[in-house]
């Protein structure tokens, strides 16, 4: 107390202690994480090390992707991300790290993305028996059968997609930006396949902004994901109030749907329809669990899939050469448009897979890391132990562009896929290295889908109409120091066009 009695000097007390205990604690976790923690001697960023704000920071601006590649070649193969992560850019990783019953589990940033869905969705489900159980479930609709089963609703979409980015009327060409365009076709494709129903995104503006919601609540996830103190005190709400403020409206949205789905008893063969039958059967879905599911699939299903058709189209028509020996092949294989579908002829079309693969390489839908953690008894990668509790990962961007395993790894050359050309070491060693999808028992259960979509509506696209890259579009903003398809890594690619002028080819009434 003062002398007049008072306790004024409390106030002052009290702050000052509770500032300089919060500090001494700061400064012994700083000391304990640079020097004693398990992957002190790993090198990295100072801050990397420190504090996880600095990924979260990375993820907040979307460059992770392009960070962590610039830090591997700055550190080497094994860099240190965040303080209980390292990324590990070598090929051995990958099988060691994503490989059938490894001694690993999802890390923490999947926890998020289930806390910020409700439920654990197949995708983001850390418990093994969880995830097997899932997968079981879904299987059956992703074979090939059930694949074929589902062409038709793709290829009712693809036309309208052909029909909606050409010239109408008597105009002889039309500029689109073909990123928003392949965002329409591929949440219309997932939701026929999916839900069956039409979205509609390809004919009318309605809904036109759940594409933007999607991409925001993956970033959300990814920005809390990165750092439990932004996570444990909520501040990813400050940092991307837009993106909590409209996260909601896409719950609400699939929820809306699935109900609908569920109400009409329909027996159309879509994903749907076999959650329901794994539900019924008691050994896959319950309730709560197809919600989840359903999002998830939304997302993994239609945002990385209009990622890579946008990057193929900015690719082909930056590249002439390449455009103009697709072309060739696709014209010269077919004659009229409705023969591109499914088929040995398709499938036959080598080139065409080459430009898809090469496109999946420079620009991967997952492009950052997918971390992992190590549990009890550690694991062994590349060489290297690793104790329990750390967490490790592969960013897929850094792996795709090394040249060990890809020669001139930011040229796009869809050549390197093709054995007689680049020769059969050099497709070998860029298969090894070459997991768009993921790898092992978490890899994307719905690759072939996208594959489908992808073949299609390149070959019909090209075999109807001429392209031109327009300059001056808006991913030539989205940052990127490479001459590549701009994208962010905001846990899947968000991106911006390119531009394109359409034109319909010279005989365009004879091939209709």
């Amino acid at each position: 107390m003062y002398p007049d009695g008072s306790s004024w000097g409390l106030f002052w007390v009290l702050p000052l202690a509770c500032a300089t205990t919060t500090l001494i604690s700061a400064l012994v976790l700083v000391i304990y994480r640079l020097f004693f923690h398990p992957l002190s001697k790993y090198p990295g960023p100072f801050l990397a090390k420190v504090t996880g704000l600095h990924p979260a920071y990375h993820a907040l601006i979307g460059d992770r992707h392009l960070y962590v590649y610039r830090q591997h070649q700055k550190y080497g193969d094994v860099v240190r991300v965040a303080p209980n992560i390292v990324s590990i850019n070598k090929v051995g990783a990958l099988r060691d790290i994503y490989g059938v019953n490894r001694n690993v589990q999802k890390g923490f940033v999947y926890d998020v993305v289930t806390h910020h869905a409700g439920f654990p969705s197949t995708f983001s489900s850390t418990d093994r028996a969880m995830h097997a159980r899932k997968r079981r479930a879904l299987a059956p609709g992703f074979t090939d059968a059930a694949l074929r089963d589902m062409e038709d609703f793709v290829l009712n979409h693809v036309r309208t997609f052909i029909r909606k980015i050409g010239p109408s009327g008597r105009e002889s060409a039309r500029v689109v930006d073909m990123g928003l365009w392949c965002n329409y076709l591929t949440f219309d494709v997932m939701a026929d396949v999916a839900f069956g129903k039409d979205f509609g995104m390809l004919e009318r503006e309605e809904l036109r902004d759940i594409p933007n919601l999607v991409n925001a609540a993956g970033h959300r996830s990814l920005i809390s994901g990165s750092s439990q103190l932004i996570f444990r005190l909520g501040l990813d709400q400050y940092m991307a109030r837009d993106i909590v403020k409209n996260a909601p409206k896409l719950i609400r949205f699939v929820r809306q749907t699935l109900t609908e789905r569920i109400a009409s008893k329909s027996e159309r063969k879509d994903f749907v329809h076999y959650m329901l039958k794994a539900q019924e059967s008691g050994k896959g879905y319950e309730t709560k669990e197809l919600m989840a599911d359903c999002r998830s699939m939304v997302i993994a299903g239609s945002d990385t899939t209009a990622t890579q058709l946008a990057a193929n189209f900015y690719y082909l028509t930056r590249n002439p050469e390449t455009m103009k020996r697709l072309t060739t092949e696709i014209r010269s294989r077919f004659s009229k448009v409705e023969e591109i579908q499914l088929g040995k002829t398709l499938e036959g079309c080598d080139y065409l897979k080459a430009v898809v693969e090469e496109t999946l390489r420079m620009n991967p839908s997952l492009p950052g890391y997918l971390p992992r953690k190590v549990l009890p008894g550690g694991i062994d990668i590349d060489g290297e132990h690793y104790p329990p509790g750390v967490e490790v990962a592969v960013t897929t961007w850094a792996l795709q562009h090394d040249p060990r395993y890809f020669d001139q790894p930011h040229r796009h050359n869809p050549s390197r896929w093709i054995a007689v050309e680049s020769g059969e070491h050099n497709v070998k060693r860029a298969l090894d290295a070459f997991a768009p999808f993921s790898y092992g028992s978490r890899i994307c259960i719905g690759r072939r889908l996208a594959y489908i979509e992808l073949w299609v509506t390149l070959a019909r696209a090209v075999f109807l109409y001429d392209f031109k890259y327009i300059s001056g579009g808006r991913e030539e903003a989205l940052g990127q120091e490479y001459d590549e398809y701009r994208m962010l890594d905001n846990f899947s690619a968000a991106r911006d066009g390119p531009l394109i002028e359409v034109r319909r080819r010279p005989d365009y009434d004879l091939v209709v």
